[in-house]
């Protein structure tokens, strides 16, 4: 009776912890998936305003030094903060400027020059495949003349209104940015110290180092890259010149900007609008171009960039590369920008705050020292064996000459 007792309390038991459990676990799993389709929809919905955040306070962290520098000479710090930013967006406003001269006039000689390019195109096709195609039975093809000049000019209208569509969605997100930027640098001591009243004050001294590291690695890598790209224009502007190359200003900014703000590649794409420019007005000019592209980039990777990045951007050419691609894959270009004085933070911060140790040296552990010896060593080995066969090469080749003298 016991036993029948115990099986029953037992049986109780296990549907009392059904009931009781099983709602919980359910109302909880629930809960859980709305939050979390909440909070993807709620990122999803903010996406454009988040990022405008993120490039505000980026914009503003590189324009800080400057600001501080102003306000730190007796400038009040909004006319401070207005005065950099006036000079900023003048410069913004030039290379735009210049690019879109560019743009429009090879949109507006593409359009002149149609009625020669078409009888070329089809002279193409047919000597490539073998056709006989004439323009007049293209266009009869295409439903008359009538017809194609009604369709090229419904797609000019709405590729034009796209165009203005997507003009002022840039100006209006650049109007917002410009004025998060404008409070950020104007009010950014008193939200430092709002910032730092709140925490303890255990805290707030690594708060404060983090926020000087920030500021220190986007600033320099800012102005660092702008002296780079001021120097990469200027070099370029002199070639373009000496070449005669049409837009030479706007080619140089492109090379100057693109070579320095672009990761890892960004000397490869830079280059490749002048060389393309370059060869539709003279074949022999590109390759003067590709070799001027080439020389500047030795310049600055020996001269230039070790001087004025050395104290800005101490990144391993294989983290920067890594960073890049991680932050292109996350938020595309602009994730690509922002990539490096993240990585350039994130690195300076572990090397604040992580502890240094001596290298313990082993047999299966060599030093840097001891590698670059042995690297020496090899290189020098290898320098006596390339003489040696150089001197019996220079043996051989004065016996077989000697020998029909002799003879």
């Amino acid at each position: 009776m016991t036993t029948e007792l115990s099986q029953a309390d037992f049986a109780q038991a296990q549907r009392a912890w059904y009931r009781i459990w099983l709602p919980r676990v359910t109302i909880a799993t629930l809960v859980l998936m709305a939050v979390g389709f909440g909070t993807q929809w709620v990122f999803t919905s903010t996406t454009d305003f988040l990022m405008t955040i993120i490039l505000s306070f980026f914009i503003a962290f590189a324009m800080l030094p400057a600001v501080d520098y102003l306000s730190g000479r007796g400038w009040k710090r909004g006319v401070a903060t207005g005065l950099v930013m006036v000079v900023g967006a003048g410069m913004a406003g030039i290379f735009t400027f210049a690019m879109a001269q560019l743009v429009v006039d090879q949109i507006v000689q593409l359009i002149s020059n149609t009625p020669v390019y078409v009888p070329q195109a089809v002279d193409w096709v047919n000597s490539t495949f073998d056709q006989n195609y004439s323009v007049e039975s293209v266009v009869a093809e295409l439903g008359g003349v009538e017809e194609v000049a009604t369709a090229t000019a419904s797609t000019l209208l709405s590729g034009a209104l796209g165009f203005t569509s997507s003009v002022l969605g840039l100006v209006f997100r650049a109007l917002t940015i410009g004025l998060f930027v404008f409070y950020i640098l104007a009010d950014f001591p008193r939200m430092r110290a709002a910032l730092l009243h709140n925490l303890r004050p255990s805290s707030q001294l690594h708060v404060d180092t983090f926020l000087s590291i920030t500021v220190q690695k986007v600033g320099g890598y800012i102005y660092s890259r702008l002296l780079l790209a001021a120097a990469s224009a200027a070099f370029h502007y002199v070639i373009f010149l000496v070449l005669d190359l049409p837009y030479a200003l706007a080619m140089a900014l492109w090379v100057g900007l693109v070579s320095q703000f672009v990761p890892s590649v960004g000397t490869y794409i830079a280059g490749v609008v002048p060389v393309l420019i370059a060869l539709m007005e003279e074949p022999s000019a590109a390759i003067w171009v590709i070799v001027a592209v080439t020389i500047y980039q030795q310049i600055e990777n020996y001269l230039l960039s070790p001087k004025i990045t050395a104290n800005t951007m101490d990144l391993h050419p294989a983290v920067a590369f890594g960073s890049a691609m991680i932050g292109a894959s996350l938020l595309g270009a602009t994730g690509a920008l922002l990539a490096l004085p993240v990585a350039a933070t994130i690195t300076a911060l572990v090397q604040t705050y992580a502890d240094d140790y001596e290298l313990v040296e082993n047999e299966m552990m060599e030093s840097p020292e001891h590698y670059a010896a042995r690297m020496a060593e090899i290189r020098e080995a290898k320098e006596r064996r390339r003489k040696e066969r150089i001197g019996k090469l220079k043996i051989k080749t004065k016996h077989h000459t000697d020998t029909p003298d002799d003879e």
